[in-house]
C-alpha cells in the first residue's frame, strides 16, 4: 500500500488504500476499527457508486458485470433517498474501487459509525462518499454486506 498524502488529495496505489484514508479521515470517537473492501461476485472490485448522505444509504454497480449490490443495510431505506453518483473530484470518472470503514462500540459489539470511502480508478485520488450513524447493538452483520 503506498498513499500519496503530499498533494491536493490523497492519492491510492491499491484499492487497499482506502482504509488508511478512511482511518485519517473519520472523527474523533467514530475512529474506524473495521475496513471491509467491496467485492463483486465474478471478481471485480470496479464500480460506479450511489448514495445519499441524509438517508444513509449506498449502492454499489459493478462496471465489469452490471450487479446491483446495496451497501450494508441500504435497501431498507432506498425508496425514500435521492441518491448521487460519484464523480472523483479530480478527473470527474465515475469508476472507482470502494470500502466501507466501520466504527465499532468498544463494550457493546455494535457498529457506531460507517463511513463509504473509494479510490478512482483513473487517478487514484481517496475520498469518503457517505457517512451516517447506525447505532445499533446488533449491527455487526453490516460488516458482511459490503
Amino acid at each position: 500500500m503506498t498513499v500519496d498524502t503530499s498533494r491536493k488529495w490523497w492519492v491510492g496505489s491499491e484499492p487497499s488504500d482506502i482504509a488508511e484514508f478512511l482511518k485519517a479521515y473519520a472523527s474523533e470517537g467514530a475512529e474506524v476499527d473495521e475496513f471491509r473492501l467491496a467485492r463483486c461476485g465474478c471478481g471485480s472490485t470496479s464500480f460506479l457508486l450511489d448514495a445519499d448522505d441524509d438517508e444513509g444509504v449506498a449502492r454499489r454497480i459493478c462496471t465489469v458485470c452490471a450487479t446491483e449490490h446495496f451497501i450494508c443495510d441500504s435497501q431498507d431505506y432506498w425508496d425514500e433517498s435521492e441518491p448521487e453518483r460519484l464523480v472523483c473530484i479530480e478527473c470527474e470518472s465515475e469508476v472507482a474501487n470502494v470500502g466501507v470503514g466501520f466504527s465499532i462500540y468498544p463494550a457493546r459489539g455494535g457498529v457506531r459509525w460507517l463511513y463509504v470511502g473509494y479510490r478512482c480508478s483513473a487517478c487514484g485520488v481517496l475520498g469518503c462518499f457517505a457517512g451516517w450513524k447506525v447505532g445499533t447493538l446488533d449491527s455487526m452483520i453490516l460488516l458482511d454486506n459490503v
